[in-house]
């Protein structure tokens, strides 16, 4: 992944090129194949390369035939074919094949509206010098990273926190109530960041900055009404084949080697079985294809290697094996320094091992299964949609096979709470849940001082008002715009730039989730059976082991490999302070001392990791 660096100045004075260096250099892991830079008035962008297509390697910053646009582009375009000939046919002519020019004849032909024509995963930045302005964008999902500092007359926008930190004079202040949200593992902001004045861009937004200052437009919202409607199911196979196949064929697009996760869970051996069909019809974007699976302990619920063996059976390939990494926890903390940020999650981190054998074997792009669980499983709201839509004939077989996997008494709480009860007004059932207790207030974790747990239930209060009070109404955007979103796939974006991989998502493209918001939820949970449409659609393409798979690995091992150390620094925690500011040093160690005595899927894990954190940042920052 490629990293963008740029400066822009509204009052006049000179843009501060040394600035832009130091930001080169705070990310010079991005850029393997060189850095490059442009700087006119007003104006300075750079650009760390990596090249993971051969159409990409086009020097960067691009600038338009005059001169007076310049654009750095990290990513890749899906719809590479149409918007091309689409461009080619409004008169657009092309220097070259990348992706970044694309882009810049994309602004050249819409302007703002640039954004909204590009399908795939992309940050871009880009200088106007004709109308004094620049534009920063983020792809539907925010896939690619992008930050940003405005101070009223200058604009800072990098691929990294450590980038943006290396221009700015003075370092700013911690964002505490942000790490308070990371310590209670309960996100409620996609925006801010552990530092003051450094945000995120909103996905699917384009900010442009001027004189004037800052303003934001958001180019694409998710479809959320249900409008594919067949009458066979075999029809949704079909359809779902398809799209899901053309996200992987367009996320398959390099000139080396492409890589593929296949942890034998059924999202990842999805896109690897239909990656390797493609390569067989002749239809992959990458000359070869090659898996790459993890290894969890022997006899932990993190071992599942047999299910990925099954998989290179099924395609007659061999799946590379690597063990997890579990570093020591000054490794987490040698990171954040590094990166300015938070640590990477311990479960997250375990896959370099994984990254840096796809690297070893000439690979830049990866494929993942992520988007799998938070786009194919479904939920029980198909009671509500076949109600409304008066699917009497539906609404019985739903019932039905719930009453056979959840029994009776279940399933027609369900059928009268989501199906009967969606005949009435939302502040009905809401008022209604309320007086049976089932609404309870939110409780922020009492190892969080006082003032910052009322800080967090006045952030999670803003967060519900952003959605409606009729939670069918907003279940589908709540996936997409879920903060922790925000955290995790910046951070694996980070990781694997770090390692010199390129991940790509094609259960996340804009196709593949469109598809799923507007599809009836019945097709996706069905008598208790989750991905239920992904497991028929496939089935001819996966192996039976991994269609009727139920179980998912586990692992809180990559956790607790760090137990004893972590309630040793927690035993550490300061009582004045910044940390003291945060927690409770008592109330953390009783957080660790209930721990082990919980059941394991009520285990406080993100909340031991979360009061390492602040207390880590508190001490470094």
């Amino acid at each position: 992944m490629s990293g963008i660096a740029a400066l822009f100045r509204f009052d006049g004075g000179p843009v501060d090129r040394a600035g832009l260096q130091a930001m080169l250099a705070a990310m010079a892991y991005r850029g393997p194949d060189g850095c490059g830079m442009w700087s006119g008035h007003g104006a300075a962008i750079g650009l760390c390369a990596m090249h993971a297509t051969m159409a990409g390697q086009n020097a960067q910053p691009i600038t338009s035939d005059d001169g007076e646009l310049v654009l750095a582009f990290d990513g890749y375009i899906g719809n590479v074919e149409e918007l091309r000939s689409d461009l080619a046919a409004r008169g657009s002519r092309f220097r070259g094949g990348s992706d970044a020019e694309l882009a810049l004849r994309a602004y050249e032909q819409w302007g703002g509206d640039f954004a909204g024509r590009l399908e795939g995963e992309f940050a871009a930045v880009l200088w106007d010098g004709r109308r004094r302005q620049a534009l920063c964008a983020r792809d539907h999902h925010g896939l690619r990273p992008l930050y940003w500092h405005w101070d009223g007359q200058q604009l800072i926008a990098a691929s990294e926190i450590a980038a943006v930190l290396a221009t700015l004079p003075v370092r700013p202040p911690l964002n505490l109530p942000y790490l308070a949200e990371i310590a209670a593992d309960a996100h409620f902001t996609s925006d801010e960041t552990v530092w003051q004045g450094i945000r995120r861009l909103r996905q699917a937004h384009v900010l442009l900055a001027q004189a004037k200052g800052v303003t934001f437009d958001q180019y694409w919202s998710l479809p959320v009404g249900v409008d594919i409607i067949y009458r066979r199911d075999e029809d949704y196979h079909e359809h779902y084949r398809e799209v899901l196949s053309e996200s992987v064929r367009r996320a398959s697009r390099t000139h080396l080697p492409l890589g593929c996760e296949v942890s034998g869970g059924l999202d990842s051996s999805s896109i690897y079985c239909l990656a390797h069909r493609l390569q067989g019809q002749g239809r992959l974007g990458a000359a070869s294809l090659r898996g790459y699976s993890l290894a969890g302990p022997a006899g932990t619920d993190a071992e599942e290697i047999a299910f990925a063996r099954v998989v290179g059976s099924h395609t007659g390939t061999q799946i590379c094996e690597r063990p997890l990494f579990l570093p020591p926890l000054e490794w987490f903390a040698q990171r954040s320094a590094i990166d300015c940020d938070v640590p990477p999650l311990p479960n997250a981190a375990m896959s370099i091992t994984l990254d840096e054998a796809a690297v070893a074997d000439g690979c830049r792009v990866s494929l993942s299964g992520v988007g799998g669980d938070q786009w194919c499983d479904g939920t029980y709201q198909y009671y509500g949609e076949q109600f409304t839509a008066r699917d009497w004939r539906g609404l019985g077989h739903s019932y039905a096979a719930d009453v056979r996997s959840e029994g009776v008494a279940n399933a027609t709480g369900m059928l009268l709470r989501l199906g009967l009860g969606s005949a009435f007004p939302a502040q009905w059932r809401r008022a209604l849940r309320d007086r049976l207790g089932l609404n309870p207030p939110y409780l922020p974790p009492d190892f969080l001082r006082p003032h910052m747990r009322r800080e967090l239930a006045d952030r999670r209060a803003r967060y519900e008002a952003g959605f409606s009070a009729d939670y069918r109404a907003s279940y589908k955007l709540r996936k997409l715009h879920h903060p922790i979103w925000t955290m995790v796939l910046d951070q694996n974006a980070r990781q694997r730039a770090r390692t010199g991989l390129e991940m790509r998502h094609p259960m996340m493209s804009r196709a593949f989730i469109e598809f799923s918001a507007r599809t009836p939820e019945r097709l996706k949970l069905h008598g208790g059976v989750s991905k239920h449409l992904h497991r028929n659609a496939l089935r001819e393409i996966l192996p039976d082991a991994i269609a009727n798979r139920q179980s998912k690995a586990e692992f809180s091992a990559a956790y607790d490999v760090h137990f004893g150390r972590l309630r040793e620094s927690a035993a550490r925690i300061p009582r004045t302070g910044l940390a003291a500011t945060l927690l409770d040093p008592v109330m953390v160690l009783t957080l660790y001392d209930t721990h082990l005595s919980q059941p394991i899927d009520e285990r406080g894990f993100h909340e031991i990791w979360g009061a390492y954190v602040v207390n880590l940042m508190a001490a470094q920052f």
